[in-house]
């Protein structure tokens, strides 16, 4: 019963990024292990929409180590337990609480003993800088305790790289990369560990960085991405992406400004619009009180995936009210052909 609750809510989470992102391109399943015990470590720059890119954008059953605070409350609680999700307590949570994170490296131990997968993001937090923060190790210590108990079981790591053209506009598309599997077996040593993990965190946060932009020059950041975006860079391409920024001190300053295209769907965009504007306004009202702006997209979704939907069935009700079914069915099958121009065809725009 479980694996069917999970496999709906993946189906309709799917839908939603069907409608939330413009274009969703995914490369390398084929170096993703059908079998075994695998942990995704993927870059970190777009808070839930990064968790939830992952486990829809390939077939294996996984569990996510998802920050304490989501869990406070009662039914929350019970509803992300229900979807692999797995509370990870950090300092912020309180110092008593990281105790309890034992028991949650207990957990993950058995999960990949089942052969099962894991989801972590190991720069330990969300952030807009398109770059790769130096990993926390929470993910080598699970490896470590899972060798020491287990020997002989194979761990696989996938590395990820999450890539977005706007991480806080809309409609923005994204590239997922899934990069070739390391061994975590040949970099712990479970009878005499390293216990700073230098040389697998080595290897993930490398992989990481070809898999997405990388810019480590963090005194000129803001200035590189002038000259990135004056260029007209493709962020969904990363591998051309880091060798522009390779070459970036043979790129004038004078780059040619990007060109503003007409779009032929702005009728229709507006249509779409005037069919939305209670959900609309009530955006307009939740979006200036985002506390962290890296939560934008997340509450972008969290409206794509209810109100809208409950929106336009109210409309179709009482269109049914007020005249017959086919008329209500017309207009709900107008609007959700309203929506899919729309997100295919803005240009990305706040």
């Amino acid at each position: 019963m479980r694996h069917i609750w999970y496999n709906f809510i993946r189906i309709y989470v799917k839908i939603g990024l069907f409608f939330l992102f413009k274009r969703m391109s995914v490369y390398g399943k084929e170096n993703i292990p059908k079998k075994g015990a695998v942990i995704f470590i993927g870059n970190h720059q777009n808070a839930l929409i990064d968790a939830i890119a992952v486990p829809t954008t390939n077939s294996r059953n996984s569990h996510f180590l998802t920050r304490a605070s989501a869990f406070k409350v009662g039914l929350v609680d019970q509803i992300l337990r229900s979807l692999n999700m797995i509370p990870v307590y950090r300092v912020r949570d309180g110092v008593r609480t990281i105790e309890k994170n034992f028991e949650v490296f207990e957990q993950c131990i058995e999960i990949l003993k089942q052969e099962k997968a894991i989801q972590i993001f190991a720069e330990g937090e969300h952030h807009l800088r398109r770059s790769i923060l130096p990993l926390k190790k929470g993910f080598a210590r699970i490896i470590l305790g899972t060798l020491q108990k287990y020997p002989d079981l194979p761990i696989y790591i996938v590395p990820i790289g999450i890539n977005y053209d706007s991480h806080l506009n809309f409609p923005s598309s994204t590239s997922i990369y899934y990069g070739k599997t390391i061994l975590a077996n040949q970099f712990i040593d479970a009878k005499n560990p390293d216990l700073k993990f230098k040389e697998i965190t080595h290897q993930v946060s490398m992989a990481l960085k070809n898999l997405t932009l990388h810019i480590k020059d963090t005194d000129n950041y803001d200035e590189i991405i002038v000259k990135l975006e004056a260029l007209n860079v493709d962020y969904l391409n990363p591998f051309e992406t880091n060798k522009m920024v390779e070459n970036i001190d043979t790129i004038p300053s004078s780059a040619l400004a990007k060109k503003e295209n007409f779009n032929w769907f702005t009728p229709v965009h507006f249509l779409a619009k005037l069919n939305s504007v209670f959900p609309l306004l009530i955006w307009k009202y939740i979006k200036p009180n985002i506390k962290d702006v890296v939560f934008t997209n997340t509450y972008r979704f969290a409206l794509i995936t209810t109100l809208f939907p409950l929106f336009y069935l109210m409309q179709t009700a009482i269109l049914h009210l007020i005249f017959d079914l086919k008329v209500a069915v017309i207009y709900l099958l107008c609007s959700i052909l309203l929506g899919f121009i729309s997100a295919k065809t803005m240009s990305v725009s706040q």
